[in-house]
């Protein structure tokens, strides 16, 4: 059973990259440690994505100010098109508790684009 999670898993996986898609960076204004941040934001974003057939989460991580002291967290998300979906991720995102401040950024072209998470 495990077997077939993971070829199932590799299947949707080269599904979604051979789209085109996008490299997003998630900005969170949230300061949460990694667990945290998995929990509440990468794991159900990731669903999310799954399930609509849109994209997924490829990564996190998490910014520190001199102290060591948390910032604010990301979620790196490959997204297929961006401009048709990106609605759906800042909707989700807000669902999922993104304080003011979040924002999406991406590169289109040689222009980078920060989207607010309002």
């Amino acid at each position: 059973m495990r077997k077939l999670f993971f070829c199932i898993l590799i299947l949707i996986t080269n599904i979604v990259f051979a789209q085109d898609t996008t490299f997003i960076l998630a900005h969170i204004n949230e300061a949460l440690m990694p667990i945290e941040r998995g929990e509440k934001y990468e794991d159900p974003l990731f669903d999310f994505l799954e399930a609509s057939g849109i994209g997924e989460v490829t990564g996190g991580g998490t910014s520190l100010d001199k102290s060591g002291k948390v910032e604010w967290v990301g979620v790196d998300i490959e997204l297929v098109n961006a401009q048709e979906n990106i609605p759906l991720v800042i909707k989700e995102l807000k669902r999922l508790g993104a304080p003011e401040g979040s924002f999406l950024e991406y590169s289109f072209g040689e222009k980078r684009v920060q989207v607010p998470i309002e």
